[in-house]
């Protein structure tokens, strides 16, 4: 299989760092695996667009070398990479729906007529796991909304498709939304990618880490005088162990050791002063460098 793996942040502000966290997941397992990279923008919540976010999103990749092969700022074969500009794409699909009969109008909108029979399931590639829905706890959801801009359930499903996404990487909060991915690959005629449900990411007091509850993101990190090296490794560590349990590890052997399958379901605790330990051990492994220049 030729895999294929994307990060596909919203900008509605710099993403936090456990959005970069699943970013470093798909791009060790896209080179791992000789794979591509993607950078899509997901720009659908109009009322939430923060627009200077997006330069921010691509620094942030790169300020980390976490570098995507195809992206708004890079291009590649399925350009354009921002949803904004495939409103065109996303309206075809929902009317190909429409003439079905699998979706009907509503209010100005789109929605997808849910089936209610049976059980939708897949095996989840974290933990391998076999994950169920009942088919009737799904209720009918909106494709295209009535300002013309489709939902996120509807966009991911056109887009992982067109871009042949092969793999689908991202936190177990969307769990509860594959349900509805999968209605329509199969409403659609296509083959679903693989999924892997990532666990989410707590603080020190074990809730869950996000912009609302004080995370930082990888620029503010920079801005407090972090290397990049350190966060990699540091995010590295979390869900995921080192064979030889190693604390300090490039990028490189990341990449040549790293297997998907051990990573672990627990949610990983965001450990800070581990991170700065960390960091500190590459600020003097640079300083010493610097050191044996001179001599």
């Amino acid at each position: 299989m030729k895999v294929r793996v994307r990060s596909a942040p919203s900008p509605t502000g710099i993403p936090h760092i456990g959005n970069t966290w699943t970013a470093l997941i798909n791009f060790v397992f896209a080179r791992k695996n000789k794979g591509k990279f993607i950078l899509r923008l997901e720009d659908t919540d109009r009322e939430r667009l923060v627009p200077e976010s997006v330069d921010k999103i691509f620094e942030s990749l790169k300020w980390l070398g976490l570098n995507y092969d195809e992206g708004p700022d890079v291009g590649g074969p399925f350009a354009p990479y921002t949803q904004s500009e495939r409103l065109d794409i996303y309206k075809k699909y929902a009317e190909g729906l429409l003439d079905k009969g699998i979706a009907y109008q509503e209010d100005g909108a789109i929605r997808f007529k849910t089936n209610k029979d049976g059980q939708t399931f897949w095996t989840d590639l974290i933990g391998n796991r076999e994950i169920k829905f009942p088919n009737n706890t799904q209720e009918d959801f909106v494709l295209i909304k009535s300002d013309g801009y489709p939902t996120y359930n509807f966009a991911n499903v056109i887009d992982d498709h067109l871009m042949e996404i092969s793999h689908v990487i991202r936190g177990n909060e969307f769990i509860s939304s594959t349900p509805k991915h999968l209605m329509l690959y199969l409403a659609l005629g296509w083959q679903p990618p693989q999924f892997a449900h990532l666990p989410v990411l707590v603080g020190a007091d074990r809730a869950k880490l996000s912009k609302r509850h004080g995370a930082k993101s990888a620029l503010e990190f920079k801005a407090d005088g972090f290397l990049p090296e350190a966060i990699i490794n540091f995010l590295a560590l979390l869900g995921w162990s080192h064979p030889e349990q190693k604390d300090i590890f490039d990028l490189n052997e990341l990449i040549q050791l790293f297997d998907l399958k051990n990573i672990n379901n627990a949610s990983p605790y965001f450990d800070v002063p581990k991170l700065e330990w960390i960091n500190g051990e590459y600020i003097r492994k640079s300083q010493n460098s610097k050191r044996q220049r001179k001599i």
